[in-house]
């Protein structure tokens, strides 16, 4: 049996996808993961908080998929860590899948990507530690050969009853007797049995297929269960699992959906381009005094009309709602602007600037100024990630149609019948080398059954962005 061990990696530039949440509060009903509140109080358990913070969101998909870790942030400390394993849909939304790190050494810490933004799901590279490894330990090959020894020989000295007739018409067992069993057939048996669990004959013998040894193990399989496997599967103990990485199979069986993809994406970024040129960011130096910090740590007013730099008006100056940093994380920052040192990159001379805005009414006229812009823009800079979700979701569909497929010729697989279990996986791009397509195994076989009589995101009607365009 597999045992897992946990191995401590060493702190590394890790990408994250950060999670603000706002006071607890009433779930929307339905709630997809079946919740009744959402957001943060103090007193959560780890199932509760994780529960809370992986979803469901509105997010880049393709940043989630190449994020490590999930971070859940509240009053502008981060509250639980755990690993981004995969996605879940839920409409146009998403529930990151994944597990809880206890004990992380970012829990506790400040927020790793503090903004303005009222949007709770923030990305980024940070240095940490990245999500535990897990390590698969095989037992020992002599401890495994030493078990099967000891079975075979248990097996070997096994005597089976013998059958009498105390009188005419009635067998029983002999209440004394016995005979050797055919251990020929226990070996030949246990042998078929461990073959249909690999999943098949050539499976089985993968590791040295060539050999003598192999060759006559071959031989008495094939004398066992037919040399076209055809009583193989009735011998079956195990039942059939199966990881299918769709990205994969995509990328083999239909690539021109990939090129489609890739082409309309660029078409998309292309338009937030123009958008952005034709509609620029308000300009907020009518709303804010901006300072430079000189050598000696003082900041120096870019107009000539602005007040002299203060520390009181700077730490008193308006926030966005709900936007407001803590009292210790505000110490921070001020720590970083008067010693220069940045403050997630801790290099010296990162910090070159700071600004005071000006007024209350100057500050809800840049945010206003600001709202309307990204409203205008936001339609345009989503079509990328909308382009990204479909994506995803026809992979998914595909990703249902080939399992769907593959447990109908399952059932239709002479003598198997045992349970049949099948994930379907978007996200992993690149999935383990024992993935079940090019094995010479059953789970291979029925993979390729099934990618042959299955249409792939290939067929469908016109673009991605003209589907997208005609849901919308």
């Amino acid at each position: 049996m597999e045992a897992m061990s946990e191995q401590q990696p060493l702190p590394r530039e890790v990408s994250i996808v950060r999670v603000k949440l706002g006071p607890e509060r009433a779930a929307p009903q339905p709630d997809p993961l079946g919740r009744d509140v959402v957001g943060f109080t103090e007193g959560l358990t780890m199932s509760e908080l994780w529960d809370r913070g992986r979803g469901v969101w509105k997010a880049k998909l393709a940043t989630v998929a190449e994020a490590e870790l999930l971070v859940v942030v509240a009053d502008g400390q981060v509250q639980l860590v755990g690993t981004v394993d995969g996605v879940a849909f839920h409409g146009d939304r998403v529930a990151i899948a994944g597990r809880p790190l206890p004990n992380h050494p970012l829990v506790g810490e400040p927020d790793p990507i503090p903004n303005r933004s009222q949007n709770p799901i923030a990305y980024g590279s940070i240095t940490t530690a990245p999500a535990t490894s897990r390590v698969v330990e095989q037992r020992a090959y002599e401890e495994i050969l030493g078990d099967a020894i000891a079975v075979m020989s248990e097996a070997v000295h096994w005597r089976r009853q013998v059958l009498h007739q105390p009188e005419p018409g009635r067998w029983e067992p002999h209440p004394t007797r016995t005979e050797p069993g055919d251990w020929a057939e226990f070996i030949a048996l246990a042998l078929a049995g461990a073959a249909a669990n690999a999943g098949g004959i050539e499976a089985a013998l993968a590791g040295r297929s060539g050999s003598w040894e192999a060759d006559h193990v071959r031989k008495l399989l094939e004398g066992t269960v037919g040399p076209d496997e055809a009583d193989l599967w009735r011998h079956r103990t195990e039942p059939l699992t199966m990881t299918l990485y769709v990205e994969q199979l995509v990328v083999d069986v239909a690539y021109d959906a990939y090129e489609a993809y890739d082409e309309d994406t660029r078409e998309a970024q292309r338009l937030l381009e123009v958008a952005e040129r034709d509609d620029p960011e308000p300009d907020d130096t009518q709303f804010v005094w901006w300072y430079d910090r000189d050598d000696a740590g003082e900041f120096i007013a870019r107009d000539p009309a602005a007040p002299a730099w203060s520390w009181e008006t700077w730490r008193e100056q308006p926030t966005r709602p709900g936007a407001a940093l803590s009292p210790e994380h505000l110490a921070r920052v001020e720590d970083s602007l008067r010693t220069g040192v940045g403050l997630y990159s801790g290099r010296p001379g990162d910090v070159t600037s700071a600004y005071i805005i000006k007024s209350r009414e100057a500050a809800e006229e840049l945010w206003r100024l600001e709202d309307e812009r990204d409203a205008r823009i936001e339609p345009i800079a989503a079509l990328e990630e909308d382009l990204e979700t479909q994506r995803l979701a026809e992979w998914q569909t595909y990703g249902e149609a080939l399992k769907a497929k593959i447990e109908q010729l399952a059932t239709e697989t002479p003598g198997l019948n045992v349970p049949v279990h099948i994930t379907v996986d978007v996200g992993t791009i690149n999935p383990p080398e024992d993935s079940p397509r090019g094995w010479s195994s059953l789970q291979g076989h029925l993979l390729e059954q099934a990618l042959e009589q299955t249409p792939t995101p290939a067929d469908l009607p016109g673009t991605p962005l003209s589907r997208l365009r005609s849901e919308g």
